[in-house]
């Protein structure tokens, strides 16, 4: 379980962690619902990615609403989830070099 602070939004999850491959973060309260999922595995060259599900919604918001619209322009931007991403495959791959992961 961990509390943060997340785009200006506070918030709880539950996390599981599939050791060295997946860890899941179940938004159990704040403004969205449903879980965000991070997979880690290997390409055919070798080369370590990772894997990104998002399943959420915004609580007692309209699915495909304006809100949700809004919200998803977000996610998608240069300082949305896909920076996230990137972010953290970055680390994951220098912690990887460094034999610390």
């Amino acid at each position: 379980m961990r509390e943060a602070t997340i785009a200006g939004s506070d918030l709880r999850e539950i996390i599981t962690l599939e050791e060295q491959r997946k860890v899941t973060f179940f938004q159990a309260t704040g403004p969205r619902a449903g879980a965000i999922v991070n997979e880690l595995f290997e390409d055919e060259a070798g080369e370590l990615q990772l894997k990104f599900h998002c399943y959420l919604g915004l609580r007692d918001k309209a699915p495909s609403g304006p809100e949700e619209q809004a919200e998803q322009q977000q996610f998608d931007s240069d300082k949305g989830y896909k920076a996230a991403l990137l972010s953290t495959l970055k680390r994951t791959r220098d912690l990887v070099a460094e034999g610390r992961l």
